[in-house]
């Protein structure tokens, strides 16, 4: 059962060719009807006729199945009673093995077209030397019998028969001598007799009726391997996409990976960058903590001793703008050390009163700690003096 939804469905494809050749002494027709399916019904696509095998080859699909119809000279076709060894009364002395044989049964009579293999077999290896993969064939008219059901005809017409029918029974057939050409509606399509029994083979081949007998396992090798060949490019088409898919979703998560890498090494690099300033920082202030333990001038107490002894005796007279403990011997430059004149502290500031000034002055002199107080400079300036004054101390701390 699956194996014929596979055959039937997947892998059979929507669209059947059916190729009619009507032979003739020296010349032969070759009739196409390409047909698609969708579910229960048939679509014609394409319809084309030529007298060359080159034509019709060249409009032939060899990814689709091919199904042929053998009609005209070197087809007998024969009523004959339904009854044992028939085929002999056909063929009289010949083999009948050596004959492809095409039966349609009624209960009390058979149809039967018949060819020599050699013919069939010459025609269907022209499609195989193609690469085009032959399905089934028939042989004569009798296949029209498969559109019966679907006609409210008596009679239908195939290019070289007719054949008539009383109450949907094939009765009689006779030859189309007078090339008579009907047109035949089914469903949405108009068929003419002239290509109907490409028609007629395709539904027989969808479709099959237990009425017609023929020799199917003829071409069953054609059958399976269109099926594999089909089969395996299907798998090998699935495993190139879903290859294809792997790589495009790979590529895509590589291209992920590497933006959210970069943009880590980025994060990464401003890090270490911080950390470095940070670590530079922190060794830089280690650095001048110990220049300043070193010193000395750390100590609070000792900056502020002086600080308190200098501003505790000033008079209102004097007005102190800058007082430098210990000034630093030259300009402060990273990563360098410090240098501090520890005897000394500038004072800077104006005065109002010569008398309190030089009052001020004594008593910085008289200060234990103090050894000599040297005035850099004393300029007049409006109503006020400007003074810089510089302190020695006894102590080199």
């Amino acid at each position: 059962m699956i194996k014929t939804f596979l055959n039937r469905n997947l892998l059979l494809g929507s669209k059947i060719q059916s190729v009619q050749i009507h032979l003739e002494a020296d010349q032969k027709e070759y009739r196409l009807l390409e047909i698609k399916r969708s579910k229960n019904n048939l679509e014609i696509t394409d319809r084309y006729v030529t007298n060359e095998v080159e034509g019709v080859i060249d409009r032939l699909s060899g990814n689709k199945p091919l199904l042929i119809s053998i009609i005209g000279q070197g087809v007998l076709s024969k009523k004959v009673e339904n009854e044992g060894n028939y085929q002999s009364k056909i063929l009289f002395n010949a083999d009948p093995d050596d004959f492809y044989w095409y039966e349609f049964r009624e209960q009390d009579d058979v149809y039967v077209s018949v060819a020599r293999k050699e013919l069939i077999d010459k025609e269907i290896s022209i499609f195989e030397e193609a690469k085009i993969s032959v399905f089934d064939f028939s042989i004569g008219p009798f296949g029209l019998t498969a559109i019966k059901p679907l006609v409210e005809n008596t009679m239908l017409c195939s290019k070289d028969s007719r054949l008539e029918f009383q109450n949907d029974n094939l009765i009689t057939f006779s030859k189309n001598k007078e090339n008579l050409i009907e047109e035949y509606a089914i469903g949405d399509e108009q068929i003419s007799s002239v290509e109907i029994l490409c028609f007629a083979n395709v539904l027989q081949f969808l479709f099959p009726g237990d009425a017609i007998d023929a020799d199917t396992q003829t071409l069953a090798v054609n059958r399976e391997e269109f099926m594999y060949k089909k089969a395996f490019n299907a798998l090998g088409a699935c495993t190139l996409g879903f290859f294809l898919l792997s790589l495009l979703v790979s590529y895509m998560l590589l291209g992920h990976y590497q933006k959210a890498h970069h943009k880590l090494q980025v994060e990464l690099g401003q890090q270490n960058v911080a950390y470095s300033k940070l670590v530079s920082l922190e060794k830089d202030k280690e650095n001048k903590e110990a220049i300043l333990k070193q010193s000395g001038l750390s100590d609070s107490n000792f900056l502020s001793f002086y600080i308190a002894a200098i501003t505790k005796e000033i008079p209102s007279e004097v007005n102190l703008q800058l007082l430098n403990v210990f000034p630093t011997t030259s300009k402060i430059k990273p990563e360098q050390k410090i240098e501090f004149i520890n005897n000394q502290i500038q004072i800077e500031g104006t005065v109002t009163s010569n008398t309190a000034f030089a009052s001020w002055i004594k008593k910085l002199k008289a200060q234990p700690w103090v050894n000599n107080v040297e005035i850099i400079d004393f300029q007049r300036e409006n109503r006020t003096n400007s003074f810089v004054i510089k302190l020695i101390l006894k102590f080199d701390v």
